[in-house]
């Protein structure tokens, strides 16, 4: 029994240690940010590292590998160009697709959330700043004295402490702590004033420090911000649940209304902001803010019954939001701040946010629910989602087009494939969809693509017909985009190309383009292959080709013999991801092209199996067959590297089984070199010996050519 309880141990145990190893990568589309939330055990030591247009994180685990399969699924926009680790252990290689530059920060211990937003890169400025210097001062200097007072800052004269406080200000800005607003050019005095003398009767234990003082030493850290939180908004001085009285809506809208103007047509405020409340409630956004619109004073209530108003008429909150940064608050106002601002702060007090909902009128649970699940699932919050929902059923029991949506992102970030795309199409064939079919479908298409599986003709119909009927939209350069996706994965790749080349030049259109030519690359026949391909590779269209686009058409290329076209295509320079996969890219090419030693010099810093056979095949070319032979060896390729030692001539370094083909060449050439047998003294042995050798090497040839026939 203890055998069989260490046994289990050990087994859990390993168990644990392969899932601890594993981190998943899930992402996320925000205004003005792609985000990436990487889940870490605890206290998991990670930095970040910036470079122009890309970024690499390290986690410090024992041959990490970060699950990426599902970041490019739920992204929309060119903002993350690419993601690769090149083996477990290895960092975590990110590369944009515009100028943008990545900051991070832990949350809850357990997650580390990385964001990309548009940005300049600048390199960090790690060196510390010098103290200031105190000691003797040197000759001819004169020492700036202060009876009483033992500060080094202040025994300084007024241009020192100048020189200081500018070295750091430059830093802060440098870190991106400050914001500097130079003095505009012109003609300035360089006259110095006279030094400010310090005053006296100061307190000997003064100690000046800055903010900077404190953040010497911190690397790659998301700095938080400083200043002052906003005071929370109660639930009772909010009191949403007065906004409606206990008649039915109809009634208390004609008594406000019959009373909102007094006498000589002098509104009655104090009515209006009751109307405007109601309506409020009752979800009619655009009424409330016209009621209100006929203030001409506004009272402080009038910013909150906008800010709700817009929120259930789906519109974006304004600027002077009164709900923004109060979603920490343990009040109802932590629920209309969540909703107001579309996304969940690290801070936001979920309890408090749940509770707020469920006090809600069935009318705006109804309307706000699947919203609000959406924003959960962004924010990693599953189970928080799935509460919501729940509450969503219970009063409607029949899923609406947008609850199902909201469905269909929890099985997406729970990983159901299946059951997303039983939401996703319910959501397509509901008849009460209205836009949301479209982005449904466009969603399912997407999911088509990234699994590499085909659409039904149901389906590529419906895209082709939202294309038409939303052509002139919003909606209008995605939908046609979902019906180019769709026509490449039914592998009409020819009406595809003309569908893509038809959007107006932009993210849509790139995009397009990259998951058209991948799916290209994978399944079409040569001259179509060729054809596309050639075309996009034409000046000033080959740009919007991502990392994983070019290496894809360069693999293609290679394998067909367009060896120039796959080298340009691996040899890009705006690509920084996936080195080791270029290289061997370019060194097949450069072996067609009949450049053994440049395909060396490609290959110089890769020692993985695939490029050790390509460096083989270097050698080759360059007809250094024992050195190809003694690379294979190291491999086990003993077949291979027995070829390369027969054509070198070394018959001796046969390799493996004595039945393998090249060691029995090997074998049999070694026999014919040997000399035959010579008996002067004895003719008649002699003869006899010759005959027997004539013989024998006859055998030798048929068993040197039944060798090679067996190729």
């Amino acid at each position: 029994m203890k055998r069989i309880g260490f046994l289990v141990a050990a087994l859990i145990a390993a168990a644990t240690a392969a899932t601890s190893e594993d981190v998943t990568v899930r992402s996320g589309e925000h205004d003005g940010y792609t985000r990436l939330v990487f889940n870490v055990p605890p206290d998991t030591d990670w930095v970040l590292a910036q470079r122009k247009n890309g970024a690499q994180l390290t986690i410090a685990l024992d041959e990490v590998t970060f699950r990426t399969g599902s970041v490019f699924g739920r992204l929309t926009t060119n903002r993350l160009a690419s993601v690769l680790q090149k083996q477990p252990g290895d960092a975590l290689e990110m590369e944009f697709g515009c100028e943008c530059v990545a900051s991070a920060f832990l949350y809850r211990n357990s997650m580390i959330v990385l964001d990309i937003g548009p940005g300049t890169f600048l390199p960090s400025r790690l060196e510390d700043i010098p103290p200031p210097q105190v000691g003797k001062p040197a000759m001819g200097t004169p020492r700036f004295e202060v009876t009483g007072l033992d500060l080094p800052l202040l025994t300084m004269k007024q241009q020192g402490i100048k020189g200081q406080l500018s070295t750091r200000l430059l830093q802060g800005a440098d870190r991106k702590l400050l914001d500097l607003k130079l003095s505009p050019v012109g003609p300035r005095s360089t006259i110095l004033p006279d030094t400010t003398p310090v005053p006296s009767g100061l307190e000997s234990n003064i100690r000046l420090t800055t903010v900077l003082d404190d953040l010497q030493n911190v690397l790659n850290a998301e700095l938080q911000q400083f200043g002052t939180e906003l005071a929370c908004i109660s639930t009772a001085e909010l009191d949403f649940t007065s906004w409606s009285g206990e008649s039915p809506f109809t009634e208390q809208v004609a008594a406000l209304r019959a009373g909102l103007y007094k006498e000589f047509d002098t509104l009655d405020d104090e009515k209006a902001l009751k109307l405007a409340k109601l309506y409020a409630f009752h979800g009619f956004g655009a009424e409330a803010l016209g009621v209100m619109s006929l203030l001409k004073i506004r009272p402080k209530d009038t910013k909150r019954i906008a800010a709700i108003a817009r929120i259930v008429d789906e519109q974006p909150a304004l600027s002077s939001n009164p709900f923004s940064d109060l979603q920490r608050c343990d009040s109802d106002a932590a629920l209309w701040a969540v909703l107001s601002e579309e996304d969940l702060t690290p801070d936001a007090h979920i309890v408090a946010i749940e509770q707020a909902y469920s006090k809600l009128p069935d009318h705006l649970r109804r309307q706000l629910g699947a919203r609000l699940s959406d924003i959960l699932v962004r924010a990693e919050e599953l189970e928080a989602a799935r509460r919501i929902l729940r509450s969503v059923d219970r009063i409607e029991p029949n899923s609406t087009p947008g609850v199902a949506k909201a469905k269909a992102n929890v099985a997406e970030a729970e990983g159901d494939s299946t059951r997303e795309e039983e939401l996703l199409t319910k959501v397509i064939v509901s008849t009460e969809a209205a836009v949301g079919a479209p982005v449904a479908l466009a969603r399912l298409v997407e999911k088509r693509w990234s699994e590499r599986k085909t659409v039904s003709s149901q389906e590529l119909d419906l895209a082709a017909s939202y294309a038409v009927e939303f052509r002139r939209s919003e909606l209008g350069p995605t939908m046609t985009r979902t019906h180019a996706i769709a026509l490449s994965l039914s592998q009409e790749f020819d009406r595809a190309f003309d569908v893509i080349q038809s959007l107006p030049a932009g993210h849509v259109s790139g995009s397009a383009f990259n998951r058209h030519l991948q799916l290209l690359a994978e399944r079409s026949d040569d001259v179509t292959f060729l054809r596309q391909t050639m075309e996009m590779m034409r000046p000033g269209k080959a740009a919007v080709l991502t990392t994983e686009t070019a290496i894809a058409l360069a693999d293609r290329l290679a394998a067909l013999g367009f060896a120039t076209q796959a080298f340009a295509l691996a040899n890009r320079p705006e690509d920084q991801t996936r080195r080791s996969d270029r290289a061997r890219l370019r060194a097949r090419a450069a072996l067609q092209l009949g450049r053994p030693h440049q395909a060396m010099l490609e290959l110089a810093e890769d020692n993985s199996e695939d490029a050790i056979v390509l460096r083989a095949q270097a050698l080759d070319g360059a007809e250094d067959f024992a050195a190809a032979g003694d690379m294979l060896r190291n491999l086990e390729q003993y077949g291979a590297a027995n070829r390369y030692f027969w054509l070198a001539g070394l018959s001796d370094e046969w390799l493996g089984s004595q039945d393998e083909k090249f060691a029995t060449l090997n074998r049999t050439t070694k026999a014919l070199l040997d000399s035959p047998v010579r008996l002067p003294e004895k003719p008649l042995a002699g003869a006899k010996y010759l005959l027997e050798d004539s013989q024998t090497t006859r055998q030798r040839i048929d068993e040197m050519l039944s060798a090679v026939g067996m190729e």
